[in-house]
């Protein structure tokens, strides 16, 4: 089993939180779950600087580290088999649905990501065996119905409301010279401070006198992991020989308790990343291979076909 994280996807020039030169070194602060939910104007803020970095993050293409990846897929060097269960499912899932989850009775998994990119997806690994432990950037959900949201025509939308603010900033940045800075949640930063004017498009989908908002299908900071979600990758690692954690500095629980799980259960870790991690900082028995995701992997990739 892999588990990947915000390292493997620098070198596409989305940057991390975490790392060396990563987001929280400029004073960059994620979204707050709690924050985006409850304020109009931090949904506001969240929008106006995702008009000047999203469509930057959603362009990005994979590099040679998700490539390597794909290809170690194909070869079946990755990936486990586990027996289903209705504990992978979200609750309260329809019948239909469930029948048709469990026609094959087993479950597949190559990867757990902490990314919200994509880019895995876009470099050939397949969706049904990637679990995307902090959810897809590229969808948006409806708050009070469920509904989901194609996130490039909902910012076709934003910009159509907010032309004359996103022109506005745009040709500020470009007098003052200074570069936008993409973050790691797909917005950007900007030297604007003042959100007040931006439009929010609300749901389509809500029949309610009183539509919901929409916000993006991930786990904000402060949120929790859903638990079949959860569930499922622990399946996924009790079926695994060996643990590689590629990209991760492993700071967040909510891919540590895997590390966690395989050691508790004697399976071999092996870390593939730039800079201390907390599997070494707790003095867990791992592997570690101190180097760049990209020519690592490709590397192990040509040792395995050259066979």
């Amino acid at each position: 089993m892999c588990l990947t994280g915000a390292g493997i996807s620098t070198e596409s020039g989305i940057p991390d939180y975490r790392g060396h030169n990563g987001s929280y070194h400029e004073g960059h602060k994620p979204m707050i779950h709690d924050e985006f939910i409850k304020k109009h104007k931090m949904r506001q803020r969240y929008w106006g600087r995702a008009m000047i970095g999203w469509r930057d993050f959603a362009n990005a293409l994979p590099n040679e580290g998700h490539a390597a990846l794909s290809r170690l897929e194909a070869l079946g060097k990755i990936g486990v088999t586990f027996e289903d269960s209705s504990e992978f499912y979200k609750p309260n899932c329809e019948n239909a649905e469930l029948n048709w989850a469990f026609s094959a009775g087993y479950q597949e998994m190559t990867m757990i990501t902490q990314n919200v990119d994509g880019l895995h997806i876009k470099a050939g690994s397949k969706r049904g065996r990637i679990t995307e432990l902090h959810g897809r950037n590229d969808r948006l959900l409806c708050t009070t119905c469920g509904s989901y949201h194609c996130r490039h025509e909902f910012h076709d939308q934003l910009d159509s409301l907010n032309m004359d603010w996103v022109r506005q900033q745009k040709s500020e940045t470009e007098q003052a010279d200074v570069d936008t800075q993409l973050r790691p949640d797909g917005d950007a930063f900007i030297r604007n401070d003042n959100y007040d004017d931006i439009h929010v498009p609300s749901c389509t989908n809500c029949r309610s006198e009183k539509p919901g908002f929409l916000k993006p299908d991930v786990v904000f900071f402060g949120d929790s992991v859903p638990k079949h979600r959860v569930n499922r990758c622990y399946a996924a690692v009790n079926a695994a020989d060996g643990l590689l954690c590629i990209g991760s500095s492993l700071a967040v629980h909510s891919a540590y308790r895997f590390v966690q799980r395989a050691a508790a259960n004697g399976i071999p870790i092996a870390i593939l990343n730039v800079g201390e991690t907390r599997a070494e900082i707790n003095s867990l028995e791992v592997l570690k291979i101190e180097g760049a995701a990209g020519p690592t992997l490709t590397d192990l990739v040509r040792r395995f076909e050259s066979k």
